[in-house]
């Protein structure tokens, strides 16, 4: 089981890290499109926006536009191409464009999945939902079937895999303690030790077992915040919160455009305000705003500086709003959407953590967490510890079977007459198997595998 978790673990401690410090890596692997020289009067943003279009094909869609959150950085316009496919396969699909926003000069644009950053984006979640794709039951559907109408949620093999990954770390967290607490403590020794002067393996152990139980409630925390994130069990994980503890409504007419559609890599939208609706305006002047107008409301409202403004989503029937959203990633507290009229610049809805259900909240907390963003330096030092702990931990882990293998052996464990697994051990994967689906399927197949090949095997003879 660790080895087959092992490169899961690297891959997303190694992401994880890229992530986190994703901000200062941008600005400087980017400087000629992040920053610029404050110089003057700003152009207006929508001579901006012109300017960004120019430089993209025909029929590409205004997706949103972010105004510089300092005084030296650059306008971010964001393009979606007209063939580009529909949320949720269209979280990465989008071109961003930069202007200066003082001459009006076109900086450069790049693909959102272009590189340091968005190589670590895919990697970190297994490219999402592109490529294959499987259907698996919709448990909203089963729940409020006129909420969620699709019986079905299309899920990408890769984050399928990492979800997969994921609870089977928290079996190898759980194991990893089960092992290590009675040898401690039949051993009279302090638990929180390692035995340098012995070196060799039990050096080694000492360290991965030190790493692994110090860190184990973070990670089990980063887990879990991260399987809310996923696109199978987190999709069920957020019908269901809805409908425990629902978040209060607002009294406004809707389009048909919900705020999921808008959720890009760079530019996240809220967990728990993916699914609100995208409200309407009152069309009562002919002229919509510009987005200098939205800007200088966003400011007066004290929306954190970079944030999106989101352009009207109209249909057929109805004139969609003004959305601005916070930059991602964010506090809890700093969780924040405007939905201004798109005529007038009234609020419609003023969108905050607070009118989210419980669950949600508390959902909405884990992934600031996760992000290393809620309480700042803190959760960044938290969050850098445990990716570096993840990293040593599985090198040590690597070590002590290297030590431990014999030479053209492999070192994994013969077959032996084992004792009954323990009743807690069957409690915990029936819990898991139960909670997480997908993970009891792998478990149930893993099982029969090993049956099948205990049966094939002599006993005592190792595989070479």
């Amino acid at each position: 089981m660790a080895l087959f978790t092992a490169p899961a673990l690297i891959v997303l401690a190694c992401s994880g890290l890229v992530i986190l410090y994703s901000q200062p890596l941008d600005t400087w692997l980017n400087r000629d499109l992040l920053t610029v020289e404050r110089q003057g009067t700003p152009v207006p943003l929508d001579d901006q926006v012109a300017t960004a279009r120019e430089h993209v094909g025909p029929g590409y869609v205004l997706d949103a536009v972010i105004p510089p959150p300092e005084p030296d950085r650059s306008t971010r316009v964001d393009f979606v191409a007209p063939d580009a496919a529909e949320y949720p396969a269209a979280e990465g699909n989008v071109t961003q464009v930069f202007v200066d926003p003082y001459t009006g000069r076109y900086l450069g644009q790049r693909s959102e999945l272009s590189g340091l950053i968005g190589w670590a984006n895919q990697v970190h979640r297994l490219f999402g939902n592109d490529g294959p794709q499987v259907r698996l039951p919709s448990l909203g559907h089963l729940i409020d079937p006129a909420g969620y109408p699709e019986a079905t949620i299309p899920v990408g093999i890769g984050n399928l895999w990492m979800e997969i990954t994921a609870v089977w770390i928290l079996v190898l967290l759980a194991t990893g303690i089960y092992l290590w607490w009675p040898r401690a403590a039949e051993a009279a020794k302090p638990l929180l030790t390692v035995r340098w002067r012995r070196g060799g393996r039990v050096r080694w152990r000492d360290v991965h077992a030190l790493t692994g139980v110090v860190l184990a409630v973070i990670l089990i925390g980063y887990v879990l915040s991260g399987l809310t994130w996923s696109r199978y069990w987190g999709e069920n994980w957020r019908a269901l919160a809805s409908t425990l503890t629902p978040s209060e409504s607002v009294d406004a007419a809707s389009t048909p455009a919900t705020l999921g559609d808008y959720d890009r890599l760079g530019r996240r939208i809220p967990w728990a305000a993916t699914e609100d609706p995208v409200y309407a305006s009152d069309h009562a002047v002919p002229q919509r705003l510009s987005l200098d107008d939205v800007n200088r409301i966003a400011e007066g409202e004290h929306m954190v500086p970079g944030y999106a403004i989101i352009p009207p989503s109209d249909s057929g029937d109805a004139y969609g709003s003004y959305v601005v959203v916070n930059p991602w990633p964010q506090r809890l507290s700093e969780q924040r959407t405007l939905y201004l009229n798109q005529f007038t610049g009234n609020t419609i809805a003023d969108a905050t953590a607070a009118r989210d259900g419980a669950l949600a909240r508390a959902t909405s907390f884990g992934i600031a967490m996760h992000m290393g963003t809620q309480y700042g330096v803190l959760t960044r030092v938290i969050a850098t510890t445990a990716c570096l702990g993840v990293l040593l931990s599985v090198l040590t882990g690597l070590l002590m079977w290297w030590k431990r293998r014999p030479p053209g052996g492999t070192g994994l464990p013969v077959p032996t007459d084992q004792p009954p697994i323990p009743r807690a051990a069957k409690v915990l994967l029936t819990v898991l198997g139960v909670i997480y689906p997908a993970f009891g399927v792998s478990l149930l197949l893993a099982l029969t595998v090993e049956t099948v090949i205990a049966r094939r095997r002599p006993a005592h003879t190792e595989s070479r």
